[in-house]
């Protein structure tokens, strides 16, 4: 029998009735020899009942990129039993200053002992027993090769276990207790479909022992199915959307209505088995309609519908009583020839009018009339000498049939893509855990900077001044030697705390008067060892202070903490400068004050590291929640809205408008891949709607800002294909994000492309989608066959930092896409996208 595992665990600094973290470290056996884990160590302990999921933060010596799994489970009042897995990439030998952080959004003021003994530790185990499924046979031939999948779920774990009907598959899991659900059995075009039973509901793993779960079936119902394809198209609708109806022949009922671009299948399921319907398609695109119909039978299996080019008809429409249309464009520049490309679409989207505005004309017209009627307007942006200018256009305009409506346009001028550091083209870089120190990643994919967390916890090291920070002396070096390899400039940026907001206790961090001592020191001591060791000409760039934004902007009690908050700033901040031997007086406008604090800050960076380039980082969730981004309602969720709120609350702060100004801002979504428990079970599970909309919050809040943004840690796992192997979701971190930047004609724009094992996963109930299925589902049509960076730099943006401690990016030790990421980086690089020409 193996030794037990102990540990020195305690409660963290800090704690108050609604946030605290539990520490554990100096992890060994019983007799004090090593521990020593292959894949992950194995937790189990109590904490108090939550209002939010728990975090974890790992720090190893070695360090590597560290991921878990952890489910939660009610066994008292107040009390949640709480299950965790720890997963390393590589075997982790423990020493005693390694530390895992468990943050509890609950109270850990009360009968702390109860939690702090309650900690059970295992290497590469966990307290199980087997569960086993047994499938009941396929009760119709057609679902024979269909998969049965079984939830067994706890607190806000979701874990599947799958079987083929007619055969017992058995599965290792983890002692609790769980709620069991089947889902429907479904063969792959849904034409038929059997109601799964399962017995029992719940079930008790206990260890050592076998739990059975038996699954039976309903009367089989019977469907069929379409798959409406529209083909190749050619001008002027081949950049277009045709409005497609399904009606029932005989009665006209509709069936379906939806839209579709070119070379892009719908796939309708679940209708009638017998009957016959009409499939019309049509647009009408400047005052000519195009269409096509068809008719087809059902018969209780899949029928391909398909509408190419050559089945389009060309009609111009009756144009009396429609009007013209002038278009007035406000605008300061001067000789720019760049054009507008202005979109009017009718309510029903039926009518579309397009047209090329000059810059220069001021005032013009649509080539043809309009037919009078209520129409949304989108008028895309451009680029000037590296400047973006969007278009401010009404969100919607009523064409009057008097012929007196007039389209006013205006140019708004947003940020400068100059960036120092950066190259005159969108570009990309990534995270280093300095593994290789030789740059074999980054060099094959061509990256042009790279970041890495300063100091020795990543967070600013606030319970000391450092005597040295090796991760910005290694980050810096290994840029240069890859700056060497690919000849050109590569940036390190390292990521630096001087209030770490991540923590949680907002107040008792803005209070820390020594802790903000220490991390000014070590920010000092960074910049001047970056200096030191750099020989490119921007030696470093730094991401400064992130999540503090976003949890100032929140406010602890839910109210935006007020730019004036009186905190200590000018005594640390001049402590830091005396302990690190700097000889200069902390200027008047740096106030014991919130904003004083953003001012120190700023001031520090240039007057220490002047050639340095450097920006703050912003949250999509300041507004209190992230859960806009799965809205459907713009009008007050819209992205435009959120980034509005966001930028109003840091111009309060003056974070961008003192005597020393930031190049940048960084964007961050939340560091995980989005199919792993760490992203969706934190309401974190995008497809391509959700990626559109927080890149559409990038660009809005670049132009609110008129300041350049970089996305950063930005997922970059790609979407596997149902051809694909995929074993284990937690090893091999699977996301949309990467897919969604560089595309994937694998994926193209049918969902039924992506493994089922990543179709089937439950998020969290906050993204409002019961699996990733219907998130895709949702969302169409959509294509990620192509890339979407093509307009970065209209959104304002001038690079993307890819990947996180745990979260796939260019590095191969994370994940099984990095190097799908680093192949579709270097094709990027061998036509990268300008920052400096207009473009409509």
């Amino acid at each position: 029998m193996s030794q037990k595992i102990i540990c020195d665990a305690s409660v963290g600094d800090h704690p108050s009735q609604w946030y605290g973290t539990l520490v554990i470290k100096n992890i060994r056996y019983e007799d004090g020899s090593s521990v020593t884990i292959q894949n992950y160590l194995g937790v189990k302990f109590l904490a108090p009942k939550m209002t939010a999921d728990i975090t974890v933060n790992a720090l190893f010596t070695p360090w590597q990129p560290i991921s878990s799994d952890i489910s939660t489970e009610d066994v008292e009042q107040n009390t949640t039993d709480v299950t965790a897995k720890i997963i390393v990439q590589e075997a982790h030998t423990f020493i005693p200053s390694d530390t895992i952080t468990w943050g509890i959004n609950g109270d850990l003021t009360v009968n702390p002992e109860t939690y702090i003994d309650s900690f059970e530790l295992y290497a590469d185990d966990l307290p199980s027993g087997t569960v086993s499924v047994e499938v009941a046979a396929a009760p119709d031939p057609a679902l024979a090769d269909a998969e049965q999948v079984v939830y067994l779920e706890k607190g806000t774990q979701s874990t599947p276990l799958t079987a083929t009907p007619g055969e017992t598959e058995s599965y290792k899991v983890a002692a609790g207790t769980y709620s069991v659900e089947a889902a429907e059995l479904v063969n792959s075009d849904e034409t038929a479909v059997a109601t799964a039973l399962v017995s029992p509901s719940q079930v008790e793993v206990q260890i050592g022992a076998e739990s059975v779960v038996n699954v039976t079936y309903r009367v089989v119902q019977k469907y069929s199915a379409l798959d409406v394809s529209i083909g190749s198209l050619s001008s002027p609708i081949d950049k277009e959307q045709l409005h497609v109806k399904v009606v029932d022949s005989i009665t006209a009922i509709p069936m379906n209505e939806f839209f579709s671009p070119e070379n892009h299948t719908t796939s309708l399921r679940r209708l009638p088995a017998s009957g016959s319907v009409d499939v019309s398609a049509q647009i009408t695109l400047n005052n000519v309609k195009y269409s096509a119909a068809r008719t087809s039978q059902l018969s209780g299996s899949l029928v391909p519908v398909s509408i190419g080019q050559s089945d389009i008809k060309t009609d111009n429409i009756d144009t009396t009583g429609f009007v013209d249309l002038p278009v007035q464009v406000q605008t300061d520049l001067t000789g720019s020839n760049a054009t507008i490309s202005v979109r009017l679409t009718s309510a029903d989207k039926d009518f579309i009018y397009t047209q090329l505005v000059s810059i220069a004309s001021h005032s013009t017209k649509f080539d043809v009339p309009v037919a009078p009627g209520n129409y949304t307007v989108n008028a895309t942006g451009f680029l000037q000498d590296s400047t973006v200018y969007a278009i401010q256009a009404p969100v919607a305009v009523t064409v009057s049939s008097d012929g007196s409506t007039v389209l006013q346009l205006a140019t708004q001028k947003g940020a400068d893509l100059n960036v120092n550091g950066f190259a005159d083209f969108l570009t990309f870089g990534g995270i280093s855990d300095l593994v290789d120190l030789e740059g074999t990643d980054f060099v094959a994919a061509n990256a042009y900077s790279l970041f890495k967390y300063a100091g020795n916890d990543g967070a600013g090291d606030s319970g000391l001044y450092l005597t040295d920070d090796p991760a910005t002396t290694k980050t810096v070096q290994l840029a240069d030697k890859v700056a060497s390899k690919l000849g050109h400039p590569v940036l390190p940026v390292m990521i630096s705390y001087t209030v770490n907001l991540s923590l949680g206790a907002t107040f008792d961090q803005l209070n820390n008067k020594d802790g903000i001592a220490h991390s000014f020191g070590n920010l000092i001591l960074s910049m001047n060892l970056a200096q030191k060791t750099g020989t490119q000409a921007t030696p470093i760039g730094y991401v400064v202070n992130p999540d503090f934004l976003g949890e100032c902007q929140k406010g602890p009690s839910g109210q935006a903490i007020s730019p004036d908050y009186g905190m200590a700033v000018r005594e640390p901040l001049a402590d830091a400068l005396k302990y690190r031997n700097v000889d200069i007086e902390v200027p008047d406008d740096v106030t014991d004050t919130l904003k004083g604090y953003v001012a120190a800050v700023n001031w520090l960076i240039k007057t220490i590291a002047p050639k340095a380039t450097f920006g703050w980082q912003a949250n999509i969730w300041g507004v209190g929640s992230s859960t806009w981004i799965y809205s459907k309602d713009d009008s007050k969720d819209g992205p435009a809205q959120v980034a509005k709120k966001t930028a109003d609350y840091i111009k309060t702060l003056e974070v961008y408008s003192g005597k020393h100004v930031p190049d940048f801002l960084a964007i961050d979504r939340y560091e995980a891949d989005d199919f792993t428990q760490r992203a969706y079970t934190n309401g974190y599970c995008y497809g391509p709607y959700e990626w559109g909309r927080f890149f559409d919050f990038c660009g809005a809040l670049s132009l609110e800002l008129q300041v350049p943004v970089m996305p950063w840690q930005i997922p970059a796992s790609r979407i596997p294909a149902h051809t694909e192997t995929v074993m284990d979701l937690e090893v091999e971190h699977w996301g949309s994000g990467g897919t969604y930047i560089f595309g994937d004609a694998t994926i193209g724009s049918d969902y039924r492309n992506i493994h089922p094992k990543i179709l089937v996963i439950k998020p969290a109930v906050i993204v409002g989608h019961p699996t990733v299925q219907d998130i895709f589902e949702s969302a169409e049509p959509w294509d990620l066959s192509d890339p979407t960076y093509l307009d970065f730099p209209l959104r304002g943006i001038f690079t993307v930092l890819l990947g996180g401690g745990a979260t796939t990016g260019i590095v191969t030790t994370i994940g099984k896409s990095a190097k799908w990421t680093q192949e579709k980086v270097s094709a990027y690089m061998e036509n990268p996208v300008p920052l400096s020409s207009a473009s409509s």
